[in-house]
């Protein structure tokens, strides 16, 4: 909707200078199959700001229809985007991922890993490291980034804290149980 909604709009901005310029107005046509010329200093300037809005409305178009693979952000600020985690423990996990990135890439591969499984006294297969890095890697390129490994924590975290309530369940449950079978000891002393 908003594609054809800015292509309307540079289709009629292209005819409106065209006219002002008294060259012959085209037949509507698609905005990715305008030519643009550049024969006058006049018509430069707006060349390039057409070339750059038919650019962002045929990158919007294959977005849409799914053809074109979105960019993602470089930037990553894991202080924002773990706000459950404190500083320390970022850094903490920051410099244990370098310590096991041998690489100094910013990835953890399935050799690092291997190796980081090894030195932790937990050797593991292949196979089983493989799944290991399928199960995190958002991605899919077969390698682990900071941002996985942290993905990973906050999952193990979020585990560890649905652990805990059910222990605290079992608990209180077991302390009900408790109470009752004091309280049936008293009824049944009393009433006899």
């Amino acid at each position: 909707m908003a594609s054809q909604e800015l292509a309307l709009k540079l289709q009629r901005r292209l005819q409106w200078e065209e006219a002002e310029e008294g060259r012959p107005q085209p037949a509507p046509r698609a905005f990715a199959a305008l030519e643009l010329e550049s024969e006058s200093p006049a018509w430069a300037p707006t060349a390039c700001a057409d070339a750059e809005l038919s650019a962002q409305l045929t990158r919007r178009l294959d977005i849409n229809q799914g053809t074109a693979r979105p960019r993602r952000c470089k930037v990553f600020n894991p202080y924002t985007e773990f706000p459950e985690f404190s500083r320390r423990l970022i850094k903490d996990l920051e410099s244990k991922f370098k310590l096991y990135d041998a690489g100094r890439d910013g990835f953890i591969d399935l050799m690092e890993l291997k190796l980081m499984m090894e030195k932790l006294g937990a050797p593991q297969t292949h196979l089983g490291l493989k799944n290991m890095i399928k199960e995190v890697d958002e991605d899919f390129d077969g390698q682990l980034s900071f941002r996985e490994v942290q993905a990973l924590s906050c999952a193990s975290k979020f585990e560890a804290e649905l652990k805990a309530e059910q222990d605290e369940r079992k608990q209180e449950e077991e302390k009900r149980r408790l109470r009752q079978a004091a309280f049936r000891e008293l009824k049944a002393a009393f009433s006899t």
